[in-house]
């Protein structure tokens, strides 16, 4: 049996409702049935998918693997269907150029430089927390560049009509803490190890590619995470890190906030990400494409001073940004 469609969704069901006869009511079949599905489904992956504890069914390590993926293709059946109805419905070419993904102040930055271009007199921002939703909506027309992150070694299925390039290769993921949090003191690199220690805050397991890849890193490092906290809102991370309720990883160029937040690095970058810039081929993007990269380069060089973190990565980085 190969996995379909219909399989993602029941799988996704049983982890949004942690119950079997919650999901089944939600699916519109019957409790017995979706059993009967999801020893099929565990059959054709090789393990078991769900464990049953007192407050549900709960995703094995295996299932929340084969969840993130699955929420991505569910996420990217959804956008493109929606956004080829939205252009069908324009019927002519976008304006404003439209710049999705999501990697925070990259985004925003080339947003401002590109607006008021000869070629390029507005830009919409659109956010895809899904890699992929944001490649697969370049195809369709959704938009017409992509900012996006993706943890080393991550593959995505890029379209014939959708283009790529690396802009950062080795980008380092740096940790939030409150201002006067134990870790932030002196201002050294905090090692993996010591993230243990202290209640994190991010997004649900299996949401993203993120949680996957960091999963793996601190298995590797012998780091166990206690990840109180979830959530994909930034509003609610840094009012739990201010709050000294929790820690949270950031992105490089994530800026200080005296009195209240701070940013450090962590000892050997253990975790890092690529940042990839994404287009759709004999667009109009595309063919200033170098015009694109070098004011991405000249809004790295701008964020210095964000922080003494990021000072410390741009000034000392061995490869740099694309220019």
């Amino acid at each position: 049996m190969e996995l379909e469609v219909r399989h993602l969704r029941a799988i996704a069901a049983i982890s949004d409702t942690g119950s079997l006869t919650l999901a089944a009511r939600q699916l519109g079949m019957s409790q017995p049935a979706l059993s009967k599905l999801l020893q099929r489904i565990e059959r054709c992956v090789g393990d078991t998918l769900f464990v049953r504890t007192r407050s549900g069914s709960v995703p094995t390590p295996l299932g929340a693997d084969v969840l993130a993926e699955a929420h991505s293709v569910l996420r990217g059946m959804s956008g493109i269907r929606e956004r080829a109805q939205a252009w069908g419905a324009r019927g002519g070419p976008r304006d404003p150029l439209t710049l999705g993904g999501h990697c925070g102040y990259p985004q925003v930055a080339l947003a401002r430089r590109l607006r008021g271009l000869p070629w390029c007199p507005e830009v919409a921002l659109r956010e895809d927390l899904d890699p992929q939703a944001a490649v697969d909506g370049l195809a369709v027309g959704a938009c017409d560049l992509a900012l996006v992150y993706l943890p080393p070694q991550a593959r995505l299925t890029v379209p014939d009509a959708v283009g790529g390039v690396v802009v950062h290769a080795d980008e380092p993921v740096f940790i939030a803490l409150a201002h006067d949090h134990p870790l932030a003191r002196g201002g050294a690199p905090v090692p993996l190890e010591r993230l243990a220690d202290f209640p994190w805050v991010d997004e649900p397991p299996g949401y993203t590619l993120w949680t996957s890849y960091l999963r793996r890193a601190c298995h590797e490092a012998a780091v166990s995470l206690d990840q109180r906290h979830s959530t994909v809102s930034l509003f609610t991370v840094l009012e739990l890190v201010a709050d000294e309720q929790a820690i949270a990883p950031a992105f490089s160029t994530s800026s200080d906030h005296p009195g209240h937040i701070v940013i450090r690095p962590l000892a050997d970058q253990p975790l890092r990400l690529e940042l990839h810039l994404f287009y759709r081929r004999h667009s109009l993007p595309h063919r200033h494409l170098d015009e694109v990269l070098h004011h991405l380069a000249d809004a790295y060089r701008d964020r210095l001073g964000c922080s003494g973190a990021y000072d410390d990565w741009w000034l000392g980085r061995r490869e740099p940004v694309l220019e």
